[in-house]
C-alpha cells in the first residue's frame, strides 16, 4: 500500500525525532544576561495596552486622564479587561496558535441541506469554535484547565443545525454541548480542531497528536533534530511501520507519539466528504488502534482508554500550564521567548499558578512586565497591528468593516485580505507577518480610503456626528481656522493617541493637505475624507 504525499512528509519528520520529551532545563540565572529597558511613557504605553486587550486606541478621555495622572493607568487597564472586547483579542492570540480559522472546509451548508447563502457564514464560524473556548474561559474566568476537560464547546445558531448540539438561546456564539457521547475533553472533543487537523490511516493519528503536543505542551515533534537512517522505505507502509517499531531514531520519538495518537481515533473520518461521518464522534472507532498500530493509548507513560482520559492528563501536567504562560507572553511581546526571559517567565507562571489558572490575572501579570513596557529599540522595534486589530481599530474609529458579499474581507483568504495584511490562513501561511511589506500597506491603503469616505459620509447624513464634530464641513482654514485646528487635534488624538499642540508642526502640514485637497475637489467633504485617509495610511497608525 502506497503511503500519500501528505503522509510521506509528516512520518519522515516524525520519524527524524532523535530524543524522547523531555522537560526543558532552565538556565542558571547568573549566566544570563541582564537585558537594559527603557520603559515607554505613559500615553504610549496606554496604547500599547489599549490595542493589545480591547483591539482599539484609546478614547480621547482616556489620553486626557494619563496625560493628567499617569497612576491613572493600572485602573484604565482593570477596565479593559472587563471590556466586552477583550475577548476578542484573546481569540486573535490563540488563532495564531491552533490555526484553526480557515476559508475553506471539506464541506459546505448544501451538504446539510442548507442554503448556500449561509456559506460565509459556515467559514466564518466553524473556525472560531476552539478560539470562543478560549476566550469564554478567559472573559468567564474559568480554570484555565476547562480547554482541556471542559464538557462545553461553543457554538452558534448554524453549527446548532450542522452538527449534534444543545445550545442556550442568543445570537452569536453561545455555550453549547454535544450529544453524540464525545467525552468531555474540551477542545480535543470539537469538530473545529479536528476539522483543521486531519488524518488518513496510514499516518493513524500522528500528525494529529502533534497538534495536541505543539499546541498545548509548546512542544513540537516535526523540530526535534534529525538522526534517521536512510535505508527505509518510506514508500513502503510496511517498512515504515516496522521502522517506526524498531529503529532507534524512530522509537525516540514515536514510544511517546504513538500511544498519543491512539486516544484520537474516535475522531477518525472514513469518509471526508460525508458530513455526517465529520460532523459527528465515533464511540466504536475509538479502538481502531487494535487493527492499525496495535498500540494502546499512553500519555507518556500513563496508561489510558479515552479521550476523556486524555483531557485529564493533560489537565495534570505541569506543561500545560507553562505552555499556556508562554501562548500569552510571546502573543503580546510580539516575539519568541528569549534566554533573558526566564526569570520573568517563571515569575508570570507563579502569578497564574496562585491566581487559579484564571487568563485575565495571567495578561494583566504580562502587560505589568518591564520587557512589556519597555520602549522599541533598534532591535526590537514597534509593534505592528495584527489583521483583527488593524481592522477593529478602523472600524472603532471610522465605524467602517470591509464586507462583500457576506465575507468579512479582514478574515478570510479566498476571498479577502488576509494574508496579504500579515495575517495567517491557517495552513500555508502559519506565522503572522512581524514587519511591514508591501501587500500590507497596500490593504492599509485602501481600508483607510474607504473607511475615511464612509466616516465622512456618516457624520455628515447624522445629526450626532462621532467624528467630525467640530465641523460642518463648510470651514476653511481661512475662514474659521481655530475650527479646523481644533478637528486635526481630534482625529490625532483618535486616530494615533496622541495629543499635539495647536501651533504644532503636524497640525500645519495637515492645514496645507487640506487645503491642496479642497482646491483639487472642490468639496469640504472630499477634503477632510482625503486628510483622514492619510492620518489611517501613516505609519504611526499602523505601529504602536
Amino acid at each position: 500500500m502506497a503511503l500519500s504525499r501528505c503522509s510521506l512528509l509528516v512520518l519522515l519528520a516524525l520519524s527524524a525525532c532523535a530524543s524522547p520529551l523531555e522537560p526543558s532545563t532552565a538556565p542558571d540565572p547568573e549566566v544570563v544576561e541582564a537585558i537594559e529597558l527603557t520603559p515607554l511613557e505613559p500615553v504610549a504605553l496606554l496604547s500599547r495596552i489599549s490595542i493589545d486587550l480591547r483591539g482599539v486606541r484609546p478614547s480621547i478621555a482616556e489620553v486626557t486622564a494619563v496625560q493628567e495622572d499617569p497612576s491613572v493607568l493600572p485602573e484604565l487597564v482593570d477596565g479593559m479587561l472587563e471590556d466586552p472586547r477583550f475577548g476578542a483579542q484573546v481569540r486573535a492570540l490563540y488563532a495564531n496558535v491552533l490555526l484553526t480559522r480557515q476559508d475553506s472546509w471539506t464541506v459546505d451548508t448544501t451538504d446539510y441541506a442548507l442554503d448556500s447563502s449561509l456559506q460565509p457564514q459556515l467559514a466564518a464560524d466553524v473556525g472560531e469554535e476552539t478560539l470562543w473556548i478560549f476566550s469564554h474561559v478567559a472573559t468567564e474566568d474559568l480554570p484555565y484547565t476547562e480547554v482541556v476537560r471542559g464538557d462545553w464547546t461553543m457554538a452558534t445558531p448554524l453549527m446548532a443545525q450542522m452538527w449534534p448540539l444543545e445550545r442556550q438561546e442568543g445570537e452569536g456564539f453561545q455555550p453549547a454541548q454535544y450529544t453524540d457521547e464525545r467525552p468531555a475533553a474540551g477542545i480535543l472533543a470539537t469538530n473545529s480542531f479536528w476539522w483543521r487537523y486531519m488524518s488518513n490511516a496510514s499516518n493513524a493519528n500522528r500528525g494529529r497528536a502533534n497538534a495536541v503536543s505543539k499546541t498545548l505542551l509548546c512542544t513540537d515533534y516535526l523540530g526535534k533534530p534529525i538522526e534517521f537512517e536512510r535505508d527505509v522505505n518510506l514508500l513502503d507502509a510496511d517498512a515504515v511501520n516496522e521502522a517506526l517499531a524498531t529503529n532507534d531514531g524512530c522509537v525516540a520519538c514515536h514510544y511517546s507519539l504513538d500511544p498519543l495518537a491512539s486516544y484520537l481515533w474516535g475522531f477518525y473520518f472514513v469518509d471526508y466528504n460525508s458530513a455526517p461521518d465529520i460532523s459527528t464522534f465515533h464511540p466504536e472507532r475509538e479502538r481502531l488502534w487494535t487493527t492499525t498500530t496495535e498500540v494502546e493509548p499512553a500519555y507518556f507513560g500513563e496508561p489510558g482508554g479515552s479521550l476523556g482520559d486524555l483531557g485529564q492528563m493533560l489537565a495534570a501536567d505541569p506543561r500545560l500550564v507553562t505552555c499556556g504562560v508562554d501562548h500569552v507572553y510571546t502573543g503580546l511581546l510580539h516575539r519568541d521567548i528569549e534566554l533573558h526571559d526566564t526569570a520573568t517567565l517563571t515569575e508570570l507562571r507563579e502569578v497564574f499558578l496562585s491566581e487559579e489558572l484564571r487568563l485575565k490575572p495571567l495578561f494583566r501579570a504580562v502587560v505589568d512586565t518591564a520587557a512589556y513596557q519597555a520602549a522599541p529599540t533598534e532591535t526590537t522595534g514597534p509593534r505592528l497591528m495584527g489583521t483583527d486589530q488593524l481592522a477593529s481599530a478602523i472600524q472603532d474609529i471610522t465605524g467602517y468593516r470591509f464586507i462583500d458579499d457576506g465575507y468579512d474581507m479582514m478574515r478570510t483568504d479566498s476571498r479577502g485580505l488576509r494574508t496579504l495584511a500579515g495575517g495567517v490562513d491557517g495552513n500555508f501561511v502559519t506565522q503572522a507577518a512581524t514587519e511591514p511589506t508591501t501587500t500590507m500597506v497596500l490593504v492599509q491603503e485602501r481600508l483607510a480610503q474607504a473607511s475615511a469616505q464612509y466616516a465622512v459620509a456618516q457624520d455628515v447624513a447624522s445629526d450626532a456626528p462621532t467624528l467630525f464634530i467640530h465641523v460642518n464641513f463648510s470651514e476653511t482654514p481661512k475662514t474659521q481656522p481655530e475650527v479646523m485646528v481644533a478637528q486635526i487635534q481630534l482625529l490625532h488624538l483618535r486616530v494615533f493617541g496622541k495629543q499635539i499642540a495647536a501651533d504644532g508642526p503636524e497640525v500645519q502640514a495637515n492645514l496645507e493637505l487640506w487645503e491642496a485637497l479642497f482646491e483639487l475637489e472642490g468639496s469640504g467633504e472630499a477634503a477632510w475624507a482625503g486628510l483622514l485617509s492619510v492620518l489611517l495610511r501613516d505609519p504611526d497608525f499602523l505601529l504602536y
